[in-house]
């Protein structure tokens, strides 16, 4: 499990970047949220976005990331440092697994119709 940080209440996914409005949050593309979905394998996900919102072709809107809850500590310690600070969109899956393990197990999307108290992670 990751270490505790201190967080900003964004509360819904409307202050998320979205990749048709280009709409941007102010440094930092790690989030902690509430998932409620039957599916969900971790209630409660800190991820490191690799996507903005975007629109399926059923039209739900949708976010991927890497869920660092479930890598090794160390391993989720080094990916905060070393992209942590940078903005959601700047960070792909391919650059996360050129520095560390291969996280592909970790990468999720996500509904945003079940995210809840959204939290953006300080680094």
């Amino acid at each position: 499990m990751v270490k505790k940080r201190k967080t900003k209440f964004l509360g819904t996914t409307k202050s998320l970047p979205d990749k048709e409005q280009r709409r941007k949050v102010a440094g930092g593309c790690i989030f902690a949220f509430d998932y409620r979905s039957a599916t969900a394998t971790d209630k409660k996900p800190l991820i490191i976005m690799i996507s903005p919102k975007w629109t399926a072709k059923n039209g739900q809107r949708y976010f991927t990331g890497v869920n660092l809850n479930d890598i090794s500590s160390d391993e989720s310690e080094k990916i905060i440092k070393m992209f942590g600070s940078l903005p959601v969109g700047s960070v792909s899956y391919d650059d996360i697994k050129a520095e560390t393990e291969d996280p592909g197990c970790c990468v999720r999307t996500y509904d945003v119709r079940k995210v809840r108290a959204l939290h953006k992670v300080e680094v």
